[in-house]
């Protein structure tokens, strides 16, 4: 974490305020403009320039009042405007963090934001036809809107995992060859099971050329022992507690590193085809993205500490010494697989007297170092609590079945969805690792697109209180919510109710334990399918 000084903070705008006007697809996403010739920024923008420099820099918190200031000072500010005066408003499905953006609400903003999870837009993020992105605010942050009519049933748009990470119940199979260990469908399905391309150094297998190609330049020859030794205990410690969001973070990690491998650089293209590398050579980051494109898009997500999610478990006081111990492990493990600069593997360069890697198949310095923020954005990426910030944006952002989409994340959470995600299927098999967002019902130009990130006939304290605990947001007001709550004679009011007081009230007025899964006030029949409660938290962080 850096608390940075009012230049580095000018200088950081600066940065981005000159990538902006030489990216292709900025025009459309900037809210910047320009004065007497000297691009800068609207007052209106302020909060999600912020938001996006604090998680590409990973800063400490500055005031937005500070922000404000430096950038008036430095000239860089074209408006003086109060910019919650023209905060977006969302048109369907909004949540309490997003219920306020005047005035009125910005000390408990300021008071809360700790807990609540940042997130910016990513303009190199294909918007498909028909539907755009927006910047809501600070609080409640991106999301995305229809640009056109959807009947019932349309398909809205269909993504790829940017991260795949496989289910904790296809671990096993993985391993053994069963499942490809990129998309995790069956490697022996039909005739493709001719296309089979086994990893060189160890019992994974991939089901086609293709997911070879991009399993080996994105996460597989950093993450599989054969190749990378150091990554042996890393492994252990995901299959050991299948432990879903770790395995993402490492994917994630492996996925930034990669772009700075031998494997995936023009001079070794030959060579590495040969020995199980992918051969993409200059293509690879026209294809999977460059150090600084990966950066940006991890970064993008929407984020908060993991620490400020199990805070939130009624258990966490019980489990909080004895699990934070299995952080500090699973943390030094996976700097012991990844990190450039763990101890062990630095002191190995410097004993080599070479500075280069003495792991052939790991991250090569020259690369590193070409770029002189890279250092630094890689040492901040393993420090301790970024790591708690990796797991925390695992875990909020992961599809049910695993993997971070970009554009799946931009949708927030509605009681009441209008649109629903469905895995595609392919070779006759419901693909785990590529969507499809289809309408649920008629979604006019404007709404906002929204889904349920839980199951929207829970009772109502029941979906409040997983809404808070696992998502890090709410009371959520949205119109069933608040129908609902108005029935039992309560109104969240952000300016005065305190969230944890306001939801214990929810769970007292309606008379419903906030741990009872179904709504049968609503005449649903429970489901006996349903966790147990200690198998549902255990899910809900990230095991």
């Amino acid at each position: 974490m850096v608390v940075p000084t009012d230049g580095q903070i000018v200088e950081a705008v600066r940065a981005h305020l000159a990538q902006q006007q030489d990216a292709s697809a900025s025009s459309s996403a900037s809210t910047s403009s320009i004065n007497g010739g000297t691009k800068q920024i609207d007052a209106a923008d302020l909060p999600r320039l912020l938001s996006t420099l604090e998680l590409t820099n990973d800063w400490s918190q500055v005031s937005e009042k500070k922000f404000r200031s430096v950038l008036t000072n430095s000239q860089l500010l074209a408006s003086v405007d109060d910019p919650a005066a023209s905060g977006a408003v969302a048109t369907n499905g909004t949540n309490a963090s997003a219920s306020g953006s005047g005035p009125s609400s910005s000390k408990k903003k300021k008071k809360s934001a700790a807990g609540i999870p940042r997130s910016y837009i990513d303009s190199s993020v294909p918007i498909p036809t028909g539907v755009r992105a927006v910047y809501f605010d600070s609080v409640k942050g991106k999301g995305l809107v229809a640009d056109r009519d959807f009947k019932e049933g349309e398909v809205v748009f269909t993504e790829d995992a940017y991260i795949p990470t496989p289910p904790p119940e296809a671990m096993k199979q993985m391993g053994t060859g069963e499942l490809c260990a990129h998309c995790f469908l069956p490697t022996s399905s039909g005739s493709r099971s001719l296309m089979v391309k086994p990893c060189p150094k160890c019992r994974h297998a991939f089901c086609s050329p293709n997911c070879f190609r991009s399993g080996m330049a994105t996460h597989h020859i950093l993450l599989c022992s054969g190749y990378n030794a150091s990554a042996k205990h890393l492994v252990e410690a995901i299959e050991a507690q299948n432990w879903q969001s770790l395995h993402c973070v490492a994917r994630s990690l492996a996925r930034l590193l990669s772009t700075l491998t031998s494997q995936n650089n023009a001079s070794n293209t030959a060579k590495n085809t040969k020995s199980g590398g992918s051969g993409e050579g200059e293509d690879h980051n026209s294809r999977f993205g460059s150090f600084e494109d990966v950066v940006q898009r991890l970064s993008s997500f929407a984020t908060v500490s993991e620490l400020e999610r199990r805070a939130r478990n009624p258990g966490w006081a019980t489990e909080k010494a004895g699990f934070e111990q299995v952080l500090l492990q699973a943390h030094t493990a996976l700097r012991e697989a990844l990190d450039p600069f763990y101890e062990p593997r630095a002191q190995a360069r410097t004993a080599a007297g070479t500075g280069k890697s003495f792991e052939p198949h790991h991250v090569r310095m020259d690369l590193l170092e070409s770029v002189k923020s890279r250092k630094s954005q890689i040492k901040d990426l393993f420090d301790y609590p970024t790591f708690l910030k990796l797991l925390g944006r695992a875990n909020i952002n992961m599809e049910k079945f695993g993997g971070l989409y970009s554009l799946h994340s931009f949708l927030n959470h509605s009681c009441e969805p209008n649109v629903q995600i469905r895995h595609v299927p392919e070779r006759g098999i419901l693909a785990s690792m590529k969507i499809a967002a289809l309408a649920t019902k008629d979604i006019a130009k404007d709404d906002e697109l929204v889904i349920s990130y839980i199951d929207p006939t829970t009772a109502l304290p029941r979906r409040q209180l997983v809404l808070y605990r696992d998502y890090c947001f709410g009371p959520c007001t949205c119109t069933k919510c608040t129908s609902q709550l108005k029935a039992i004679g309560l109104h969240y009011d952000p300016a005065k109710d305190n969230v944890k007081t306001f939801l214990d009230s929810v769970a007292k007025k309606s008379g419903i334990d906030a741990n009872s899964s179904t709504d049968t006030s609503a005449g649903t029949k429970p489901n006996a399918d349903n966790a147990s409660l200690e198998d549902e938290l255990r899910a809900s962080l990230g095991f």
